[in-house]
């Protein structure tokens, strides 16, 4: 089995925890937090005796029971922490968006082309999900593509916060958050991945006075149609998703966990694509991912690399267009 070891004691890293004790894809190793108690406080939690808690990231990186590293650290941490890992010798599960510009995508693309042994892949969790999967085959499907409406709205736990005056790192620009790098990633991800990378693009954003995105609609421009976004992290929608082809719609009731699928012929016909949907949302990642590392599916990793590169150059024409900039682009 293969050992795992986690970056991070967020919200997002107990769901990862949860879904390796549940699928037993990963064995639990080690956890790194800056401080020693928080991550000893997640494997008490979790029942974990036999994982050590780390506070020295060298240390934690050095294991030799290490075999892959889950990153899920400030967006704007993650090009780091995937390095250290790399050039220590670890593959890498990094949280979307895996990195902030192009430029952090192609330096650690060449470490990669020197270390072909090592992956990276980016946790676009969506990616893996069985609904997710049904309506791809269906998008495959189509004989042509003529437009497309993406959407995933959803208020913020910590927009509250953000009001009244703290500064949590998803709605901080020294962190790279904002509405694009976190939900907007869900969107872009599925617009690349079934349609490929738009000829143009741009994002109109709602800003916060600290000039981070809030809320927006973006646009991908293809030579025979095009594919809006909407997304944002203020306010709530429970707008669906849909993919058009002519008089046929392919319809998801939620881009980011979707529960149920539908190929609509007409307004009142229509056919039940839904799956089975796990119960905890990174259950079919972590058993998709552990199944390429433990197959050593080179291709399927390369395919996902590839993507995550081309989501990273989509992401940042959206964001520029949009005027915002992130402190790591300023010093």
């Amino acid at each position: 089995m293969t050992n795992v070891g986690t970056i991070g004691t967020s919200e997002i890293t107990k769901t990862f925890l949860k879904a390796c004790i549940a699928s037993r894809a990963f064995k639990i190793s080690h956890l790194y937090s800056r401080t020693t108690a928080k991550a000893q406080a997640l494997i008490d939690e979790f029942f974990i005796p036999e994982a050590t808690a780390d506070d020295d990231l060298t240390k934690f990186l050095s294991a030799p029971d290490l075999d892959v590293v889950y990153v899920a650290s400030p967006n704007s941490m993650h090009f780091s922490h995937v390095k250290a890992a790399l050039e220590h010798g670890k593959s890498v599960i990094v949280e979307k968006p895996a990195f902030v510009t192009p430029a952090e995508y192609q330096a650690i693309d060449a470490i990669l082309q020197q270390h072909p042994e090592l992956h990276v892949i980016e946790g676009a969790r969506h990616l893996y999900d069985a609904n997710y999967l049904a309506a791809t085959e269906k998008v495959r499907q189509f004989n042509e593509i003529t437009g497309a409406t993406l959407a995933y709205m959803k208020y913020s736990s910590r927009f509250d916060a953000f009001q009244a005056g703290q500064n949590p790192n998803i709605f901080s620009p020294k962190f790279a958050g904002g509405a694009l790098y976190d939900l907007g990633v869900y969107l872009v991800y599925a617009a690349v991945d079934w349609f490929g990378e738009p000829l143009s693009c741009d994002y109109h954003a709602t800003k916060a006075d600290n000039d981070i995105d809030l809320h927006g609609l973006a646009r991908l421009h293809y030579e025979k149609f095009d594919v809006a976004l909407i997304f944002g992290k203020d306010q709530q929608s429970f707008l669906p998703s849909e993919v058009y082809s002519h008089r046929q719609t392919l319809w998801l009731d939620n881009l980011g966990t979707p529960a149920r699928v539908r190929l609509y012929d007409s307004p009142a016909v229509y056919t039940d694509l839904s799956q089975h949907a796990a119960e905890n949302p990174l259950y079919d990642e972590v058993s998709a991912i552990s199944q390429m590392f433990t197959n050593r599916e080179d291709e399927r990793f390369d395919h996902y690399w590839q993507l995550t590169g081309q989501v990273n150059h989509v992401l940042d024409q959206l964001r520029h267009s949009a005027g915002i900039v992130f402190e790591s682009e300023q010093n």
